[in-house]
């Protein structure tokens, strides 16, 4: 559908007007003055009833036109202008009623046609809000139930055992040394987990801040590794380190405890989905403009279906629903938060040969 400009539709027509009525009013004055002036003799002119006869015709037809411009002006206002108005203003009437699916009657001038784009956008939009904040409320209701499966699951077991002690089922030194073990492993389950979602709420709602500081990441990332074999190699796996870049680079400005949650969160995600005498590869490359480091294992790896969620909070495989594997389901989220307020990125992929792989990028600026 051809757009005119309103302004300029409006200019045009009423110029038009103006010149009839110039046209129509000259006619009258002219007839007036012919009519006025007679001959020699004072007689009137012999072609001035026929010349008044034709002014009059011509007068009717211009009056006629004019009507029929008025006419068409008026069409015009009440299909380019009152009508999608019209519209709008029941469009408004449904939005203060929270409906948001209206469609508006299309117009033949510019402005009226950009007004209707930009109210057809916003009821996108607000249609598009709308979901969102079911989609989120969802969310949080997920999040709320598998945060109170997370807690309830270890506070059974703590019970169980501690009843089991307080009743004497544990009769024996070593069944009672055994049942307060497992109390202490399921406390720090229960501590393992008020940490991480504390940590996540803080960085979801950026209260935690990298505290930044120049820091020897060659030196750091040799010491996450040192601290994290000895859980590998009671898990019985192979742990391998490997650097490469430039030997001059080493410092960076990041938040060393971050940096070193962060990391130690993929160390301990591969420790877990990785099956006995499996391997886990820890490597950095240093560049000019970025460290990337990656974390590889041997395990069965991401199901395609999970690959687009591994960072979502709570999120578990359908391989790993299980509570033998442990974890709170935050370890990836907190840790891709992490890179992410550095100015990094994490993502994850599968290995051509099987497992995980974890590439994380921190830039050097």
């Amino acid at each position: 559908m051809k757009k005119y400009l309103m302004r300029r539709w409006f200019t045009k027509v009423w110029l038009l007007y103006a010149v009839l009525m110039l046209i129509a009013v000259g006619i009258i004055i002219a007839t007036l003055v012919v009519a006025g002036v007679g001959n020699t003799d004072g007689q009137p002119l012999a072609f001035v009833p026929r010349l008044s006869l034709v002014a009059g015709l011509i007068l009717v037809i211009l009056l006629a036109m004019q009507a029929l411009l008025v006419a068409t002006t008026a069409r015009f206002l009440q299909r380019s202008i009152l009508m999608p108005l019209d519209a709008i203003g029941k469009a408004s009437r449904q939005i203060e009623q929270g409906n948001f699916s209206f469609t508006l009657p299309s117009s033949t001038t510019v402005e009226m046609a950009e007004v209707i784009t930009a109210f057809n956008a916003m009821g996108k939009a607000l249609r598009e809000a709308l979901a969102s904040q079911g989609k989120l409320e969802e969310e949080r209701r997920f999040f709320i139930s598998a945060v109170v499966h997370d807690l309830r699951t270890p506070l059974f077991s703590l019970r169980g055992y501690l009843e089991g002690i307080e009743k004497g089922v544990a009769d024996t030194p070593e069944m009672v040394t055994h049942y307060m073990q497992i109390c202490r492993e399921k406390a720090d389950d229960l501590e393992h987990l008020i940490t991480d979602l504390f940590t996540y709420t803080q960085l979801e709602y950026l209260e935690l801040l990298p505290q930044r500081e120049h820091v020897d990441m060659d030196e750091l990332l040799q010491k996450i590794v040192e601290a994290i074999r000895p859980i590998a190699e009671r898990a019985q796996l192979t742990l391998t380190t490997k650097r490469e870049g430039p030997q001059g680079m080493s410092t960076m400005i990041v938040d060393r405890r971050l940096i070193t949650r962060a990391l130690e969160n993929l160390l301990d995600n591969a420790i877990r989905y990785t099956p006995r005498y499996g391997s886990i590869a820890f490597n950095w490359t240093w560049s000019e403009e970025r460290l990337l480091l990656t974390v590889a294992d041997t395990g069965p790896g991401i199901a395609p279906q999970d690959l687009p969620h591994v960072f979502k909070p709570l999120h578990r495989g359908e391989a790993s629903r299980n509570r033998q594997t442990g974890g709170a389901g935050l370890g990836l989220s907190i840790a891709q938060q992490i890179f992410q307020v550095h100015g990094g990125e994490l993502s994850v992929t599968n290995r051509a040969g099987g497992g995980a792989l974890f590439l994380s990028v921190l830039p050097l600026t």
